[in-house]
């Protein structure tokens, strides 16, 4: 049995993509069985627990030792589970997870451990501090260090992020894969007929939360002269009502939309948009970053407006025509409303190269090492 280590994340429309739909992949692809482990807060841990196995049926789900501050000592409950189940591998995701595993490793309660990087975690706690614990955020540096060398393989989601490993800590191995952010397996590949009628105009949409988001006022200083030139142009945004889309709202009635919508709905609603808009400030975090987002625009027909060096996909954009990168002075070139040919070739694109499917091999070859 193949171990997958979770350690404090939250469940989430990104954790049934990223963690329990790989976990389902990788069960079909080979002969081991890969169970997920999940250490998950004290609080609400019933009704974490539900949402996982809703999910992943037979994951495991383990309240951990409260407080972040003792995540070192998950390192026991992890080392009972393994003295029982006795896995052949474990694929940790994060750096807390991959340090865990790796004493496991050391202790000889299993052979073989993959860290699964979703991002540059040092650099985002340094410049974003997602704690503010000095003392936490110190930790992350020699972590990531150790989970980038000391692993049997390593998952990446971009080769940005690999290129950011040798300049950071001089890995220059080459046992790793790199897998994008892909589609959900509930995810719907949309087509001409599916969804909201189109309007007419061009119509933006952002998807996704933008309360305390730290690139709004990228995202306001580049629609804001495309709204006030350009009078056709609408923009979506698909969240709840908060100060920043609020403020912007309210500079542009009519012109700007906040609406909340089910995950089941977003798809459908995509798909009557014109655009996406995948707009992040120039970080190490960003640089190196995979957004699903990608992944969903494209599966539901739109070109991506994207900022000039969001991970792998700036270079994506420019290399398939997949929409419009920004210029470097913040430039946008002319857009356009999308025909049905465009919207078709962007499905495609999704379809044959952002589903796990299309990473079968990279699957495989971590579970080689694993079994």
């Amino acid at each position: 049995m193949i171990l997958y280590l979770t350690y404090n994340d939250p469940p989430s429309g990104v954790y049934w993509s990223q963690v329990t739909d790989a976990v389902a992949h990788m069960g079909r692809l080979g002969d081991q069985r890969v169970r997920l482990l999940a250490f998950v807060s004290g609080r609400g841990f019933f009704a974490t627990r539900r949402a996982i196995h809703q999910h992943a049926p037979s994951a495991w789900v383990i309240p951990m030792v409260p407080t972040m501050q003792r995540w070192r000592w998950n390192i026991i409950l992890l080392a009972l589970i393994c003295v029982w189940s006795r896995p052949s591998g474990i694929m940790a995701r994060g750096v807390f997870a991959t340090w865990l595993g790796q004493r496991m490793r050391q202790w000889g309660l299993t052979r073989k451990v993959c860290f699964d990087a979703r991002g540059a975690y040092a650099a985002e706690w340094e410049e974003y501090r997602l704690i503010d614990d000095d003392h936490i955020i110190g930790q992350f540096r020699p972590l990531e260090h150790a989970a980038v060398h000391d692993s049997d393989i390593r998952l990446a989601v971009s080769d940005a992020l690999v290129q950011h490993w040798s300049d950071r800590y001089g890995w220059s191995g080459n046992e790793v894969v790199v897998i994008p952010c892909t589609l959900g397996s509930d995810h719907p590949i949309g087509t001409a007929e599916h969804g909201t009628e189109r309007s007419t105009g061009i119509v933006l949409v952002y998807s996704g939360s933008t309360a305390g988001w730290q690139s709004f006022a990228l995202l306001e200083r580049t629609l804001t002269p495309l709204l006030e030139e350009r009078p056709e142009v609408r923009v979506l945004f698909l969240s709840r009502t908060d100060p920043n889309n609020a403020g912007l709202q309210a500079r542009f009635p009519g012109r700007v939309e906040v609406r909340w919508a089910p995950a089941n709905e977003v798809a459908g609603i995509l798909n009557g948009c014109d655009l996406g808009l995948l707009l992040r400030e120039d970080s190490i975090t960003n640089r190196v970053a995979s957004p699903t987002k990608f992944a969903e625009y494209l599966a539901a027909g739109l070109p991506v407006l994207i900022s000039p060096h969001l991970g792998d996909f700036s270079h994506t954009v420019r290399q398939h025509d997949l929409g419009w990168v920004i210029g470097a002075d913040g430039s946008i070139p002319v857009l356009e409303p999308t025909d049905p040919a465009k919207a078709a070739r962007m499905r495609a694109y999704a379809h044959q190269n952002l589903t796990k499917r299309a990473f079968d091999p990279a699957y495989r070859r971590i579970l080689k090492v694993l079994a």
